[in-house]
């Protein structure tokens, strides 16, 4: 009873306080300071030299230093050789967890009897900036329960594992950077002028041909996609090239081994 009464008293004590007016609207006290005026003589402390002293960087402007300056020398920074390498053309897949897509379902962001891809993802605002695509990882596959039929970028061997112990399907699929961004944001585009999704690279083609990744290459959308590149029938091979029908040339072809260049002297 005594929180009432004190939270009764405090709504009659802000009743009897003045409404607010434009009018009675005023800066806190100390929120406005004078400005200090220099050089007004040595009765004002600040007369002559300001307060700044004779000479030397104290007295030039501005005063302060950059972040960094040592005086001239050479600063810390350029002291101490370069560390570790930036690979700008690196693909970072963005991760997303069996736990947190449970979690999405479970919250009713997200609907388990319809197709979820990235779009479906991006559309809920959950992974921020999607810039490469999405790789699905299997941490909280022990609380994933749901079916669901996914479409990501890439996904572990895990992931792959929990998805289907529980009846559901998954995809990987290749986006390019235009090809993804038509993916995400298919209402920028016009219905007959989107561009075509585009092929993997030599290099990503080996993951999407592989079954064990479950890749898209491998369904009858895939094919048709291959069909329409001239690459009708590419398969990866045991050698871990991938092989096209009729054609000679591999798209991936390990590196040969460096010659022996003792033995040729010898023979020599």
């Amino acid at each position: 009873m005594a929180g009432a009464a004190s939270w009764v008293r405090k709504s009659i004590d802000l009743s009897r306080l003045p409404r607010i007016k434009l009018n009675t609207l005023q800066d806190l006290p100390g929120a406005l300071k004078k400005e200090r005026r220099v050089g007004r003589g040595p009765g004002s402390k600040r007369g002559k030299t300001c307060g700044r002293g004779h000479k030397g960087q104290g007295q030039r402007n501005p005063k302060s230093i950059r972040v960094g300056f040592e005086g001239g020398q050479t600063p810390f920074y350029l002291r101490v050789p370069k560390h570790g390498f930036k690979n700008k053309f690196r693909v970072e897949y963005k991760p997303f967890n069996l736990g947190y897509l449970q979690h999405l379902i479970n919250t009713g962001r997200v609907d388990p009897s319809q197709p979820i891809d990235m779009y479906t993802l991006n559309k809920v605002n959950t992974l921020g900036h999607i810039k490469h695509g999405i790789k699905l990882l299997a941490d909280g596959a022990d609380s994933f329960t749901s079916k669901v039929d996914i479409e990501v970028s890439r996904a572990s061997k895990a992931a792959i594992d929990a998805i289907e112990r529980n009846g559901g399907t998954i995809t990987t699929t290749y986006f390019n950077k235009l090809g993804l961004r038509v993916h995400l944001k298919p209402e920028k585009y016009e219905e007959g002028r989107k561009p075509r999704q585009a092929l993997p690279d030599k290099y990503d083609m080996r993951y999407y041909l592989n079954p064990e990744n479950r890749g898209y290459l491998l369904t009858e959308k895939g094919e048709q996609r291959l069909k329409e590149g001239n690459m009708a029938g590419a398969y990866l091979g045991d050698d871990g090239r991938v092989h096209i029908p009729g054609k000679k040339v591999t798209l991936y072809s390990e590196p040969s081994p460096p010659k022996d260049k003792s033995k040729g002297s010898e023979e020599q």
